[in-house]
């Protein structure tokens, strides 16, 4: 493996090279010193050093607002033996992979990103991590998810009707009782899970409720009382009852990243509504990789890793990245257009 040194030197020098290649028309003026005093501005890249439990860290800051809708027929990354996973699978495999979606008339909504980075990991000589950042992500993620490695939590949040539409008689008159009707909202917090609702990290293929985990009411009056009884209604074996509460990742199509309901304000240079802290890694090793938003340092597993954790947002209040209503979470989603012309998939 490259030393340090070496390994920067490298990536420096394919930058510098890209940036070469680039078709450049351009004179050198002299400015006089009135103007210059009227202009400010930050390097478009900027390196930024951090070290944590004997790992240094070295980011490349990129001083880019991107949008962007792109297509990848297969990503595929940590495709090697692992104990107890199955054999030939992947830490992350997603086919017909896409950011953005496409209109009927060809229009673009692009995946918007702010503040992107490329960051390395290295305990001395070695380079033991590396990861691709966003500061701020929002838009749609689409693709045929096999199986994922990685932190994605999902708030399912909706009105009752898909759940008493599901239900048996028992379970509607134990709702009634909680004072729950069709119209009532109710929340639950999911997550990459097992086949048995246990929590799975590592090459899940699975995404609902973990075990213990809980409807809550979130317009309930009498919010103690409900609650209360709603504890009745807490997952077990991918079950609430008899209603199923893990579904297959290839359910969904395409997920929400951020809050697509908010517009933007292009007097800010935040993109409002966004998702905090994204990030795809590989790593040799387990590593501890500081979250953009918290600050605090959240440990990726060998491996690669997919990360789109929860964050504050402007108020304080902590946000899930990815939110559903219980229609979507029971149903699946279905794929948005990600193609330009007659094919909205594969293209």
């Amino acid at each position: 493996m490259y030393s340090v040194s070496r390994f920067k030197k490298k990536t420096l020098a394919l930058l510098c090279a890209a940036f070469a290649s680039a078709s450049v028309s351009a004179q050198m003026v002299e400015m006089a010193d009135n103007e210059l005093s009227k202009i400010s501005g930050q390097a478009f890249i900027n390196l930024t050093t951090d070290q944590n439990a004997g790992i240094d860290y070295t980011r490349v800051n990129l001083g880019l607002n991107i949008n962007t809708q792109l297509n990848i027929r297969k990503l595929e990354l940590g495709r090697y033996d692992r104990a107890g996973e199955a054999a030939g699978s992947s830490d992350i495999l997603i086919n017909n992979f896409a950011l953005g979606t496409v209109n009927a008339d060809d229009t673009v909504n692009p995946f918007q990103i702010n503040d992107p980075y490329l960051e390395f990991a290295y305990n001395g000589n070695e380079v033991v991590g590396v990861r691709v950042g966003f500061g701020e992500s929002k838009g749609y993620l689409s693709g045929d998810i096999s199986s994922l490695t990685g932190n994605i939590p999902i708030k399912i949040e909706g009105t009752a009707r898909p759940i008493f539409a599901a239900a048996n008689i028992f379970e509607d008159i134990l709702l009634g009782l909680a004072g729950v009707t069709v119209n009532t909202r109710l929340q639950a917090d999911a997550g990459l899970v097992t086949r048995n609702g246990n929590a799975d990290s590592i090459r899940a293929t699975q995404s609902g409720l973990e075990n213990g985990q809980k409807l809550t009411c979130s317009d309930c009056n009498l919010a103690g009382f409900t609650d209360a009884l709603l504890s009745l209604f807490a997952s077990n074996g991918c079950k609430v009852l008899s209603l199923a509460t893990c579904f297959p990742l290839s359910n969904f199509k395409s997920l929400p990243v951020g809050n697509l309901s908010i517009v933007d304000n292009p007097n800010t240079v935040a993109i409002e509504g966004a998702a905090r802290g994204f990030f795809l890694s590989l790593q040799t090793q387990d590593v501890a990789w500081r979250d953009r938003d918290s600050n605090a340092f959240r440990t990726a597993v060998a491996g690669a890793f997919l990360n789109i954790p929860n964050y504050r947002d402007e108020n304080g209040n902590v946000v899930a990245p990815i939110r559903l209503d219980f229609e979507q979470a029971f149903n699946g989603i279905a794929r948005q257009d990600t193609c330009l012309g007659p094919a909205t998939v594969g293209c």
